[in-house]
């Protein structure tokens, strides 16, 4: 199943305690469902819990009992605020079918809002005995493990998860955010660490993350200054040094790049990283402006081998920088 965060608009104010990884969601995949309920999850997933009941109120009023029609109703009861109701629905869908894996998700979610940590992990040990090989059951066990205040045991449920993702960005970056939530701030910091290695665009999403505000430590903030990407072996590399030097409190050389990708309809996303020493514009290359050691700007861009023949990265590149000296005149 995918990951979720609590998120979900009316149901988040009620958390007493923000957790990342304890999923609340609509039911997961629905399987062999009707059109009706795959259009009460459609409802829900996009925000309107209101016209989502109204659906499921109609399913529910010819087929009383059925569990995904519940669960989803739970779902949209909880969004607009009517805990009680929401609380009834999910636990009568458990007992009509308890192998409904998101509804013990869901339920621990509750638990965990009421801080009853016990019983949290009570219903997420029903999750795991649903689907033994769900890599999110040591991801969520381990939350409520911190929660609890035992840091060695979560870490070890966190490192089955990491193995079970392999290792990548996006489960470093959840577990980074648990020991963020908790105020493990060494164990937060390495780990993010570890996330941007695998995909340094994580740097950039923890700047905003609410969960990392807390981190404001020497070590966090010189996280965030350090650009340690390297192009793997073979990639595209070039390289061009500009009178102009890059200032953030000037932005002439970041505004001459944007321009010129835009003069040359080169898509760039919108999202641009930014330091004292650098940014990063990422294009259909990745471009970095920093400066040389004699105060001079310099914009070097990188791409993987093969994305470009090297006569398409020649004339891209040099395109590129002969626009920006151009945009650069006075």
């Amino acid at each position: 199943m995918s990951s979720r965060s609590l998120n979900i608009p009316g149901f988040a104010a009620f958390f007493t305690t923000l957790v990342l990884v304890v999923f609340f969601g609509g039911s997961g995949p629905l399987e062999a469902s009707t059109p009706q309920l795959v259009r009460a999850q459609a409802l829900l997933d996009e925000g309107r819990p209101e016209d989502a009941l109204a659906v499921l109120d109609q399913i529910l009023a010819g087929r009383r009992n059925d569990p995904q029609a519940l669960l989803l109703r739970s779902t949209g009861r909880i969004m607009l605020a009517d805990v009680q109701g929401g609380v009834a629905d999910l636990k009568k869908a458990l007992r009509l079918d308890p192998d409904l894996r998101q509804g013990w998700l869901n339920l621990a979610g509750l638990e965990i809002a009421q801080e009853r940590y016990g019983e949290a992990k009570k219903a997420l040990l029903e999750a795991q005995r649903i689907d033994p090989e769900a890599s999110d059951n040591h991801l969520n066990l381990g939350a409520v493990d911190l929660l609890q205040g035992q840091l060695e045991k979560a870490a070890a449920a966190f490192e089955q998860y990491l193995a079970k993702e392999r290792q990548s960005a996006e489960a470093l970056y959840l577990v980074a955010s648990n020991y963020a939530l908790a105020g493990a701030q060494d164990l937060a910091i390495d780990t993010l660490e570890k996330a941007i290695r695998a995909n340094e665009r994580m740097r950039l999403r923890a700047r905003d993350d609410e969960r990392f505000l807390q981190l404001r430590t020497p070590a966090y903030s010189a996280l965030l200054r350090t650009d340690s990407y390297r192009p793997p072996a073979g990639s595209h590399s070039a390289a061009a040094a500009f009178r102009a030097p890059y200032d953030p409190a000037d932005n002439r050389l970041v505004y001459a790049v944007l321009n010129a990708l835009r003069r040359l309809e080169i898509p760039y996303e919108a999202q641009i990283e930014t330091t004292a020493d650098w940014a990063l514009v990422w294009a259909e290359f990745r471009i970095k402006i920093s400066n040389q050691s004699n105060g001079t700007g310099v914009v070097s861009v990188s791409a993987p081998a093969e994305r470009f023949s090297g006569a398409e990265w020649q004339r891209k590149t040099q395109e590129l920088f002969r626009t920006v000296h151009e945009l650069l005149r006075p």
